[in-house]
């Protein structure tokens, strides 16, 4: 097929999701000539389009200002972790955002190749309904999730890590049930926290849904354990007695996200067991009694697939040993957060393991050697290594620069990072960050008139994005600094997790 059609920008965004969206508002804003391609019809990716509608992470920068516009206009659930954004309104708010930016988005259009020039993508193919188009850039950005347009450039990616033998993260799809009790089931949950069969220790104990599915089990009316964990997201604007809430439950395992038919089997196993997991909330779970099932995501819920080698490979120890970089462009607070690739009782890694402990981490010996769902193919190191709550870590530039080529980024899930290191930064606040960072960088790039990418130096973009903002030169606020402030010492929580206990035994993250 011969192009039908050409277009001619400085900066070229493939993926409108979180962080491809914030992206493209970056670069229009710098007043770089931008353009953002996505495949769906509208942005957004796993956060709208995937219902995973809680904004995990250090709110900051563009992401900040997305909360706050939808908060003001009653389309978000401002809180001091964690807070929500109503789907809908979130894909209109982000298409508004880029188009106010000077941005043009190009909707329905799939990129599928590239030409290059050298070691210097000289443009991107991709199919649409208007046929075959091509788009020329100076600089490029692959904020596909799953590293495609890196791939098609030849660029070195890697899937999986060692310990799960190329295995990705299970995968879930998130839905919308509407008529839930939220009052009701908060209050239940309450009563579950008191009732002598709740054990924080007992992954199968430790929240009520999780309990109850057991107990559907043993008593016939479940087949199997359909979600070792999960988060109930409420929508903004509604009575707490009957509202709207999307959850990200249900899980499949064994995953192999490049593989189409691996894919087609994970989202043909997802809408069966949304349909057996929402029966199950209805009938044995105070609260969902008179819920309706509204949709499906549009997206499956992949947490990893291909990621880039870039300029710096972010470690997993880096995480736990809360590393800052010059050239860091985004503060990470969150714990480890790797799902289980393989079927078990736990929901996630929240630890790491190493052969000593990792200075600035939690670390204890490790008691995983006997627990074959939490590590079934390898014996584990020595030592769990696990980050303290009242600190962080940074995301370097060069981690979003990509080797092998000169004017390409990656950011989101595929930019350069091992597998737990990815496992817990991959959530949307630094995805939205680190695209920010990258229309930044992108801007300064083309100005400059530089070769490469790599001869750009983040100390720069991180400067750039104080200017705009974005809190780097200081200690996380909020939520971070109320754990900072509450004193104690971090101690290993029933949840897996490091928590603050003070002297007088209350606990805090």
């Amino acid at each position: 097929m011969e192009v039908c059609r050409k277009f001619y920008y400085d900066v070229v965004i493939c993926g409108g999701g979180p962080a491809g969206a914030a992206a493209a508002i970056a670069a229009g804003r710098a007043g770089k000539r931008a353009i953002l391609l996505e495949l769906r019809e509208s942005l957004g990716g796993l956060c709208t389009n995937g219902y995973i509608t809680g904004i995990a992470g250090v709110v900051d920068g563009i992401c900040e200002e997305w909360v706050d516009r939808l908060a003001a206009e009653g389309h978000a659930v401002k809180r001091p972790h964690l807070p929500t954004v109503e789907p809908e309104y979130g894909k209109q708010m982000l298409e508004e955002m880029v188009l106010q930016s000077g941005t043009r988005i190009l909707y329905g259009t799939h990129v599928v190749e590239c030409i290059k020039d050298g070691s210097r993508i000289k443009s991107v193919i991709a199919y649409c309904k208007s046929g075959k188009i091509e788009i020329e850039g100076k600089v490029f950005i692959d904020a596909t999730g799953d590293a495609d347009l890196a791939f098609a450039a030849d660029v070195p990616t890697e899937i999986g890590n060692a310990e799960f033998c190329g295995l990705n993260q299970s995968v879930t799809m998130g839905f919308r049930l509407a008529y839930v009790n939220m009052k009701k089931y908060n209050e239940a949950n309450a009563a579950w926290r008191k009732d002598p069969e709740f054990d924080p220790n007992d992954p199968k104990k430790r929240t009520l849904i999780v309990y109850k599915e057991h107990q559907a089990v043993k008593n016939g009316t479940l087949h199997d354990i359909l979600s070792p964990g999960n988060i109930v997201y409420p929508m903004a604007g509604r009575d707490e007695t009957c509202m709207d809430v999307t959850l990200d439950a249900t899980h499949t395992f064994d995953c192999h996200n490049t593989d189409v038919e691996d894919l087609t089997r994970q989202i043909v196993d997802q809408h069966r067991k949304v349909i057996w997991f929402h029966e199950f909330l209805k009938r044995d779970v105070p609260g969902f009694e008179d819920s309706t099932l509204e949709a499906y995501a549009s997206m499956n819920g992949i947490r990893d697939s291909r990621h880039i080698i870039g300029e710096y490979l972010l470690k997993d120890t880096d995480i736990g040993a809360a590393k800052k970089f010059e050239d860091g462009i985004w503060q990470h607070t969150e714990f480890y957060d790797t799902h289980v690739p393989t079927p078990g009782f736990h929901t996630a890694h929240r630890h790491i393991h190493a052969n000593a402990p990792v200075e600035n981490a939690v670390c204890r010996p490790t008691q995983d050697a006997d627990d074959y769902m939490y590590t079934p193919l390898v014996r584990p190191l020595a030592w769990e290594v696990r980050t303290d709550p009242r600190n962080w870590c940074e995301i370097p530039f060069r981690s979003l620069v990509a080797t092998g080529v000169d004017n390409l980024m990656a950011v989101g899930r595929c930019f350069s990072a091992e597998f737990h290191a990815m496992g817990s930064i991959r959530v949307i606040a630094p995805s939205m960050g680190m695209g920010q960072a990258a229309g930044t960088g992108a801007a300064l790039f083309v100005e400059q008139g530089l070769e490469a990418l790599r001869d750009l130096d983040g100390r720069q973009v991180r400067q750039k994005m104080i200017e705009a903002g974005v809190k780097l030169d200081q200690a996380p606020g909020g939520h971070w600094a109320a754990v900072r402030d509450f004193g104690g010492e971090p101690v290993v929580s029933s949840g897996d997790m490091c928590v603050m206990v003070n002297d007088k035994g209350e606990t805090f993250r």
